[in-house]
């Protein structure tokens, strides 16, 4: 079947899928979605309407060479002089060929960096010369941005390291025979897709087959597998009970890099593209809870709800505005997550594979702003944009945020910067709850909460556990995640200390912790909020194993406010019979001091102190230092370790009930 149009004879067979053979119907007839949420099929319900076959031929892309141009030229003079810089800075770039040796690191030990370090400073110096040449439009850097797109052409795979695993033969050595789409060869295409949207006169001029280069790459290592394979996990279209980041950023990648190829691309093909991706995309929009909560964490927020947000965006450019999902609940609430994840100055909540530090897109939050017209997502991202450097360097990120970001740069510059401050949030699909004690993010407390269960997306096993922030600082705390290896997303998981629940704000029971699982849970969950206090309960009984012997562990948590901030956790237990010690653990940022018994004294860096008070009779305290030696650690937390409190029960009985109190100073 033919997709692209230019004549390109290659030796390299055509692929043809292993799994040709599975017939999509039986597949789906037989499977059982345990955890999809609801079958809203959003944009399937276009494709009924026929509005596809309603185009006239013609189709709108956000932005052609001569109007951003002109964007740029309106750009203060200072970030143009830093565009140029970057790029004569970039022009240096000898381009490498990648050894293979890096590929097969992740095979040999689980790093993945050092492939990954070609991968982003090649997309990097891409962007930084094809953003001088758009500005300057002389010519200046065209033999640059042809070195680099030919470079990049003669790679093996644009695919990561990391993501081999999945392609015949496992990983290791990329094999050429068998394209696969993963975040880094959608990336990448999408790169060289725009490259080629504002050069392909340049390039026709140096000759006919460079043009036809990189429409013919990304059609033979991204369009043809897409339209061929169902296969591909993150599609959904085999399995509906794990939908995460991948389905909206592969699927964004692809369309994109399809749109831009323009008359390259059949009409026939660029169709099958479009009505597939809507396709996969509902998959992803149906995962999701109605809450709007994303699980992966507000660390993937930006790869996930708002990655959404760029594909819907662009499929609304496209249809002229015929397809909208903007006006839809479920859409406005995936983008309104990102107002109460947020805690103060660059903290947010870091459940999940997040850190505790995050730099969130000013211009993507804004961008969802607008796609959903939601006024607080707007002046949030000109919040975000003004307390980081978003307009001295607005081309931070890939080149397609950074085009977007130039796009958008004097519309978010001329809206009113705003803070927004919810006093309390539940999310009661996804059962994340919180609020806070004062009306200004610097003061008092912040306190969030989770219930879920222990096989969501980027999961830790942390059912039931909490954070606590003073006065915009960390207390009580989410360790995060460390960097990612082999061993992050494979069988050991959790081997790792940061995804085991003794490290989290919680109790092992029985001398048992949390086990990883569909079943192991949060049951009887429950919220409750009013002017003077906010209360979240559950039993956390069900997220430990059955050999821990637990018929109930019922921990419930009273925010209040008051002049002085409390916290209160009550945990009340009933063992079906005693095995071992129950032990508490809560993880701090600071050097917790034992005053006296019954009352640790907790103490930011600028001196602000909390007391954290517990039953002297029944517990013996502990405090261990937990060293951190991981860079991403590391640069997330600014400090070199944190601390962690261990609490062994003293009576060793099988039913209780007590609490625990933090008070503000």
């Amino acid at each position: 079947m033919t997709y692209f149009l230019t004549s390109f004879k290659t030796s390299v067979s055509n692929y043809k899928s292993s799994f040709g053979c599975v017939v999509l119907g039986i597949f789906l007839l037989f499977s059982i979605v345990s955890n999809a949420q609801k079958k809203r099929d959003l944009l399937s319900a276009f494709l009924q309407q026929n509005i596809l076959e309603t185009q006239d031929g013609s189709y709108n892309i956000p932005f052609d060479k001569k109007e951003l141009h002109d964007k740029i030229k309106n750009l203060p003079q200072d970030v143009q002089e830093k565009i140029l810089s970057e790029a004569y800075e970039a022009m240096k770039y000898n381009w490498p060929s990648i050894p293979v040796t890096s590929y097969l690191d992740f095979k040999r030990n689980g790093d993945r960096m050092r492939m990954e370090q070609y991968w982003s400073d090649g997309l990097d110096v891409l962007k930084k010369l094809v953003l001088a040449e758009v500005l300057e439009g002389q010519g200046k850097f065209i033999d640059a941005i042809i070195n680099g797109s030919w470079a990049v052409c003669e790679q093996s795979t644009w695919v990561l390291s990391a993501h081999l695993p999945s392609q015949k033969g496992g990983a290791g050595i990329p094999n050429i025979n068998d394209p696969i789409i993963d975040l880094g060869a959608g990336e990448m295409a999408s790169t060289l897709a725009w490259t080629y949207y504002f050069f392909k006169d340049d390039f026709e001029k140096v000759s006919p087959f460079l043009k036809a280069r990189i429409p013919y790459e990304i059609t033979h290592r991204i369009i043809e597998p897409y339209i061929t394979r169902d296969d591909f996990w993150w599609m959904s279209f085999k399995n509906e009970n794990f939908v995460n980041n991948w389905n909206p950023w592969c699927n964004y990648n692809v369309l994109l890099s399809t749109l831009l190829l323009g008359e390259e691309i059949t009409p026939k093909a660029r169709k099958q593209v479009i009505e597939k991706s809507m396709k996969s995309v509902d998959k992803f929009i149906n995962y999701y809870k109605d809450d709007g909560a994303c699980e992966e964490g507000p660390a993937y927020w930006s790869h996930a709800a708002a990655k959404m947000m760029e594909y819907l965006e662009l499929l609304k450019t496209y249809s002229g505005g015929k397809i909208s999902l903007s006006d839809f609940p479920i859409i406005k609430n995936m983008g309104k997550y990102i107002l109460n994840a947020h805690i103060y100055d660059d903290y947010y909540i870091n459940f999940a594979d997040s850190s505790v530090r995050l730099q969130t897109s000013p211009g993507i939050v804004f961008r969802y702003g607008t796609y959903v017209n939601d006024t607080s997502l707007k002046q949030f991202g000109s919040f975000l944009a003004k307390k980081e450097d978003f307009y001295l360097n607005p081309t931070k990120g890939s080149l397609d945020i950074a085009l977007h970001n130039i796009d958008i740069y004097p519309l978010l510059k001329d809206t009113p910067s705003v803070e927004s401050i919810e006093m309390s949030f539940w999310y009661n699909g996804t059962e994340i709850a919180g609020g806070r004690t004062d009306k200004s993010a610097s003061k008092g407390f912040f306190f969030a909460a989770k219930g879920g269960y222990n096989d969501e997306s980027h999961n830790h096993n942390d059912v039931g556990t909490f954070i606590l922030y003073h006065d915009g600082k960390p207390l009580f705390v989410d360790i995060g995640v460390e960097t990612y290896s082999k061993k992050t997303f494979g069988p050991e998981r959790y081997k790792i200390w940061t995804m085991q629940s003794d490290y989290h704000n919680l109790p092992m029971i029985n001398g048992f912790a949390q086990v990883d699982g569909k079943k192991f849970k949060a049951s009887e969950v429950h919220f409750l909020n009013s002017k003077s206090q906010l209360r979240f309960s559950l039993n956390l009984a069900g997220a430990y194993p059955e050999a821990a012997s637990c018929k109930s562990w019922n921990r419930t948590y009273t925010l209040k406010r008051a002049s002085k901030s409390v916290l209160i956790i009550e945990d009340q237990f009933e063992l079906k019979e005693y095995k071992g010690e129950s032990i508490q653990h809560f993880i701090v940022a600071q050097l917790p001091v034992l005053e006296k018994e019954g009352k640790i004294k907790l103490k930011d860096k600028e001196g602000r102190s909390v007391s954290f008070y517990y039953p002297e009779d029944l517990f013996s305290v502990k405090i261990e230092e937990l060293i951190l030696t991981d860079k991403r650690l590391l640069s997330s937390w600014k400090q070199d370790r944190l601390y962690r409190i261990v609490m062994t029960d003293k009576k060793k009985l099988s039913a209780n009930k007590y609490k625990f109190q933090i008070v503000e100073n």
